[in-house]
């Protein structure tokens, strides 16, 4: 079934499974010129087939987020599943193989999608991109995140789909090579937003850390501190101000976790990364209308009733 159905008639390859047995977990996201698909698989071979009547003039980006003992090759050219990439194309005989289970990240795009960014599109084809590649690791983490949105109500929408697709070919434009009149274009929208999601992510790890400041987090994506205020001022807002509302929505929610309702509020507040009760009791009755223990009180008399 796997070789019929998944292999043959729905991508167009040759699947030829080499281990006893066999497991495959994919999920694909379906945007406006683009299809990503997030993938593990068994030991296997792959081989795409030759039927004129199916050939697509389409793109892919094929690389593996984890180490992995298999290879892609493409016009006498390989690139190894070690977290590096190349763009490959959709018209000519390609062959994979994979002696692990294989995570891999895959991002076809439509000509039409990727050519206003790179013209030259195959010139670029089977270049290798290494993995730490700017372009390519804001695209890894760029996609993750958005992957936990899918189930929104936002992600139903078609200028949510729209905008996150032009991101998505940004990065991959950059990652692979633009010409001069694109990279702005692709710097301005995709490399920017990628960039700002992955600040923020790495803010919501911190939350709680005494030391989360704008000069740690510029220190950790290599940027300077305005670089950083640029990102989040563009968005309407600035560094601290993202921080302190994300900060008090965490106080927010654990004071109103009635399995935290033993644990003070200065206690909340303090692991929340506040320094200051004062200024942590004026901000949250500004940003919510109540005080700290209003909301307790409401936890606990709901937990009671």
């Amino acid at each position: 079934m796997v070789k019929e159905a998944v292999g043959r008639a729905f991508l167009n390859v040759e699947f030829t499974p080499l281990a006893d047995s066999l497991h495959m977990e994919t999920e694909t996201r379906l945007l406006p010129g683009i299809t990503v698909t997030d993938a593990r698989v068994a030991p296997h071979r792959l081989e795409t087939c030759r039927d004129p009547s199916r050939e697509s003039d389409d793109f892919v980006l094929l690389w593996s987020p984890s180490p992995a003992r298999g290879f892609a090759e493409q016009f006498g050219q390989v690139v190894h599943a070690d977290g590096s990439t190349a763009l490959m194309s959709c018209a000519d005989r390609a062959f994979c193989e994979t002696h692990e289970t294989f995570h891999h990240v895959t991002v076809k795009l439509q000509r039409s999608v990727l050519l206003p960014l790179l013209p030259n599109a195959e010139a670029a084809l089977m270049k290798l991109v290494p993995a730490d590649n700017e372009a390519l690791r804001l695209l890894t983490s760029y996609l993750a995140s958005h992957r936990q949105l899918m189930n929104t109500e936002a992600a139903r929408t078609p200028l949510f789909a729209q905008t996150v697709a032009n991101h998505i070919t940004d990065l991959v434009a950059l990652a692979v090579g633009t010409n001069t009149d694109a990279t702005e274009l692709a710097s301005e929208r995709g490399l920017r937003a990628a960039r700002l999601d992955a600040v923020k992510r790495w803010i919501l790890a911190r939350l709680g850390s005494p030391e989360l400041n704008l000069e740690s987090a510029a220190k950790a994506f290599g940027l300077s501190p305005r670089s950083i205020q640029i990102l989040f001022t563009v968005e309407g807002t600035t560094f601290t101000g993202f921080v302190l509302r994300e900060r008090l929505a965490l106080a927010h929610r654990r004071l109103s976790m009635p399995l935290l309702a033993q644990r003070t509020v200065s206690e909340i507040a303090f692991s929340c990364g506040f320094g200051d009760l004062g200024y942590f009791n004026r901000s949250f009755r500004k940003m919510y209308g109540e005080t700290p223990s209003d909301v307790r009180h409401r936890s606990v008399f709901a937990r009671r009733h």
